[in-house]
């Protein structure tokens, strides 16, 4: 088995993943902060076993509270989100899922990567009506882009 979360938008530190029935987890901090509350990995090599996995450090996040009643999300070709059963003991946030393939992705919520933000904001300005405006960079360097929607004539098309 094996946890990962070296791709866009992931973020887990794996503690012990010896069993499926007791994977060890904890939440990663947010870029430059002491706050964390977002998770997002893959699980692979664990198809068809009753994978235990728990967030160890999840009552300490910055929201615990929003632990109450929740349920993790799950892919497998991180199109298609579904929820799987969780708990939440005022400390630890346990997930409970028994992987149908060898790969299965576990999140938050339904992550929207920076491919996908990228392909929006492409779309966006093949109209006539879009000017682009870069607002600065993010704490992870990426562009913090503004959109312009509106009627663009001759003069606030130079402008814009």
């Amino acid at each position: 088995m094996r946890i990962s979360s070296s791709f866009d938008a992931g973020n887990i530190s794996c503690l012990a993943c010896a069993e499926p029935g007791d994977i060890q987890l904890a939440i990663a901090k947010d870029n430059n902060s002491d706050f964390y509350q977002w998770f997002y990995f893959r699980l692979s090599g664990a198809r068809g076993q009753a994978c235990v996995l728990k967030l160890t450090n999840a009552g300490a996040a910055a929201y615990a509270g929003g632990w109450n009643d929740y349920h993790a999300v799950a892919s497998y070709d991180r199109l298609t989100w579904f929820r799987v059963p969780t708990e939440y003991d005022g400390t630890v946030l346990t997930i409970r899922h028994t992987p149908a393939q060898d790969a299965v992705y576990y999140a938050y919520f339904a992550p929207y990567s920076m491919e996908r933000h990228a392909d929006l904001v492409a779309r966006a300005l093949a109209s006539p009506h879009v000017r682009l405006e870069v607002l600065g960079a993010t704490l992870d360097g990426q562009d913090l882009d503004l959109l312009r929607i509106g009627e663009w004539g001759p003069a606030s098309a130079s402008a814009g």
